[in-house]
């Protein structure tokens, strides 16, 4: 036989008639209501105002004349957090509702897959995740700045710091935005200075130095403005970067001009003589007194000098006459290793 949606409604109406001898009195309109626990598979029929739901999702909704009518119940799937999917049996309503009727409250920044005014189907899947946000403070370091100061007392490439620069301190506010307990993202939200940093003051040199250059030295090659462990300025005024520093004492000396040196190159203004040990063949260099007074210049390294077995000598300078090499004679040498 086949049941009509009318029959299907008498009979579903028939079925809860016991039901509704307990929550309806005369003059009144009472239901009931399915709460189910998240944690558990338990469900059970409560009483509410206009509505009865029973555990199979059913529900009868009374209107304030006392008509009843029936809602169908499905069986959802809901997710909350990192917990399992569970089902519960609702009434066809809306997402938000279905929430509800499962005894899953939402907190403010919670999350829902689908909207809370979606209607419910058979078998909709559900996703709540849990949103909160934690606050945490630290104390950090604030960096001092520097700033330079030019001053003709100094020689151009010479530096003085005159106040010492000093870290401040600040605290800083960090909000962290976690889904399901997991960290998903974290910014800053309040910076507060409680000790400002102190700048440091440096004199950097603008003088330019007077120099004396014993005998032309052709001697060029590009040079890096900065890296190595300090810069020097040569005396064109140009910044040069070195990565080693060689000081001691220099001497001089000449030879016939298309002699060969230790490395088989001819000699010339520019190639020195040193202690391969120290510094090794094929080093650029450049060569002046501490003082910047007097300047050899740009060099390299092509010869062995007799004196690294009978002195402290650093370096050996060629000249082409001798009565350069007396004027020279020993004298305190900055050597800077270029490359």
């Amino acid at each position: 036989m086949t049941i009509t949606e009318k029959q299907r409604s008498v009979l579903k109406a028939a079925s809860v008639v016991a039901a509704l001898a307990i929550v309806w009195t005369s003059g009144f309109s009472v239901s009931a209501k399915t709460i189910s626990n998240e944690n558990s598979n338990t469900t059970e029929t409560q009483v509410s105002e206009n509505l009865l739901v029973l555990p199979n999702g059913d529900a009868l909704v009374s209107d304030e004349n006392g008509d009843i009518d029936i809602m169908d119940g499905v069986t959802v799937n809901i997710k909350v957090g990192k917990s399992a999917y569970k089902k519960y049996e609702v009434p066809k309503t809306t997402v938000g509702e279905a929430l509800e009727h499962a005894n899953i409250e939402l907190g403010k920044y919670d999350l829902v897959s689908k909207s809370l005014d979606a209607e419910v189907k058979q078998d909709t899947k559900i996703k709540v995740d849990r949103v909160s946000f934690k606050k945490t403070v630290k104390t950090q370091k604030v960096k001092f700045k520097t700033v330079e100061k030019s001053t003709s007392k100094l020689y151009e490439g010479q530096k003085k710091t005159i106040v010492k620069g000093k870290k401040g301190k600040k605290r800083v506010t960090y909000t962290s935005k976690l889904v399901n307990g997991d960290v998903t993202k974290t910014y800053v939200t309040k910076t507060k200075v409680t000790k400002k940093a102190k700048k440091k003051v440096v004199l950097v040199g603008t003088k330019r130095r007077n120099y004396t250059m014993l005998e032309n030295n052709p001697t060029t090659f590009k040079t890096k403005s900065s890296g190595g462990i300090g810069t020097v300025t040569d005396y064109k005024g140009n910044k040069i970067a070195y990565k080693k520093l060689v000081s001691g004492t220099a001497t001089a000396y000449s030879a016939h001009p298309g002699a060969l040196t230790a490395t088989g190159a001819t000699v010339r203004v520019g190639g020195v003589a040193v202690n391969p040990a120290v510094i090794p063949y094929g080093s650029k260099l450049y060569i002046e007194s501490p003082d910047g007074s007097q300047v050899y210049g740009y060099a390299t390294a092509i010869d062995t000098g007799g004196f690294i077995h009978t002195s402290s000598t650093v370096v050996d300078l060629f000249y082409w006459s001798n009565s350069t090499c007396c004027t020279w004679g020993r004298r305190p040498v900055n050597i800077y290793v270029l490359a």
